[in-house]
């Protein structure tokens, strides 16, 4: 089954725990700190892959879950990394965010994004010797992370869209122009969803899509609505389809038809209706009147200044041509493309998304919540100190009071106007500033 929208709750792994252990020696005079640091945990990673054409593998499973890491061992063994969930999703797909906001576009094969880094490992008691803690009792804990929703909507991905009112003909010209196999009637909306077809040209190929058909409105969401238009988004050349039939009852049907086809694109997406396009007037085999057709071709042919083609998708009447037409405007906007896209895949790197916010390395950019005398700080680093904290060992509170002393945390405070006396809550730690 097609399904192009899907939304799935994700979560990096957990960080391993840091050990707390010591290698005593023979003698028993001396004992060395030999606390394993814990793994990091595995990161939530999408990648794009050719074999997938639908997102109906998430209808059922929608919560992923990465690897934790493993905790720190004795004799200055590290724990194991967790293992990254990969998740596949077709070409096309883009991410979304809990908002609504892109995060990134998949639009190649092989693309692929890090939605969730997986938690920082915490450091064992070995790590924190120095001249000055020469036997530390405490290690970091594992980061833990949260878990939050994201939206995948596949963008189908072809070179040519065919646009047109229900039963205009759409179905059977990509029946009659390529190897797709649509269901086929004679009535409207037959096509509930988007059908892909590869047109041959002696060596080469392009691929056409059928856009189920589209009625007054359709960028507000009436009928089959905008649903379906996101799939038209990334096609080189847009091929409007009008049904010759509406010619045996009102010639002047056809102009508005096509009109209002150009405006519903225009009000859906600015760009989609600035695409290279063409003009079918299909089911030409209905009609006697030549000359009657000829009129309407050249009125088209005036009003959108492209190309027209008279066709019978039936028949086989004029496909050959559009074949050809087609390809070749393909083949204008890839070479276009090409040489940029060269570039910009040589230059690409992963996207890396951490968790639903950037981990930012600045303690300056604070943010603060005032109730009454109390003041909750918020900034990542500092609440991930806290977090990695074991605040019920002494040593390791000690030790934390150093790296936000070190930091100048409570000078940073004060020129934010807190004032003395007041109550500081980061994370879990909560204190009073003093002097």
């Amino acid at each position: 089954m097609f399904l192009d929208e899907a939304k799935i709750n994700i979560k990096a792994g957990n960080g391993g725990n840091g050990m707390v252990t010591f290698f005593n020696l023979n003698s028993g005079a001396r004992k060395i700190p030999s606390g394993g640091s814990g793994g990091k945990g595995g990161d939530v990673i999408i990648k794009a892959i050719e074999d997938l054409s639908t997102l109906f593998g998430f209808k059922k499973k929608i919560h992923f879950k990465a690897e934790n890491g493993i905790n720190g061992a004795s004799n200055n063994r590290n724990g194991k990394a967790g293992m990254d969930l990969i998740i596949e999703v077709p070409v096309g797909t883009v991410i979304k965010d809990e908002k609504g906001e892109m995060i990134t576009d998949l639009d190649t094969p092989g693309d692929k994004i890090v939605v969730a880094e997986g938690g920082i490992g915490g450091r064992g008691n070995s790590s924190f010797v120095s001249g000055k803690r020469r036997f530390p009792a405490f290690a970091e804990l594992g980061e833990k992370t949260e878990d939050f929703w994201i939206g995948l909507e596949l963008r189908l991905v072809a070179d040519v869209a065919l646009v047109g009112f229900p039963n205009s003909g759409k179905s059977t010209i990509i029946s009659r122009i390529s190897s797709a196999r649509p269901k086929i009637a004679d009535y409207p909306f037959t096509t509930l969803t988007p059908n892909l077809g590869v047109v041959t040209v002696d060596n080469d190929s392009f691929v056409v899509t059928d856009v189920p058909g589209l009625i007054k409105g359709a960028h507000k969401g009436i009928g089959l609505g905008d649903k379906f238009l996101r799939h038209i988004t990334r096609a080189a050349v847009l091929a409007i389809v009008l049904d010759g039939q509406r010619i045996i009852d009102k010639r002047e049907d056809i102009i508005e038809t096509f009109d209002i086809l150009r405006e519903e694109l225009r009000l859906y997406n600015i760009d989609v209706y600035k695409k290279d396009y063409i003009v079918l007037l299909n089911k030409i085999d209905l009609i006697m009147d030549d000359a009657g057709l000829d009129k309407i071709k050249k009125v088209l042919e005036e009003k959108s200044g492209k190309d027209v083609f008279l066709i019978s998708a039936i028949t086989g009447k004029g496909l050959d041509g559009l074949i050809w037409n087609l390809y070749e405007k393909v083949e204008v906007y890839r070479k276009e493309v090409r040489k940029d896209r060269v570039i910009e895949l040589e230059r690409r790197e992963m996207t890396r998304v951490y968790g639903p916010g950037i981990r930012s390395p600045e303690v300056e950019k604070i943010e603060i919540e005032k109730n009454n005398n109390e003041y909750t700080v918020k900034n990542k680093r500092l609440e991930r100190m806290v977090a990695m904290t074991n605040l019920e060992n002494e040593e390791a509170l000690d030790y934390l009071k150093e790296k936000l002393k070190k930091i100048g945390i409570a000078d940073t405070l004060k020129k934010m106007g807190i004032k003395e006396g007041s109550t500081i809550i980061i994370g879990r730690l909560v204190f009073s500033m003093i002097e």
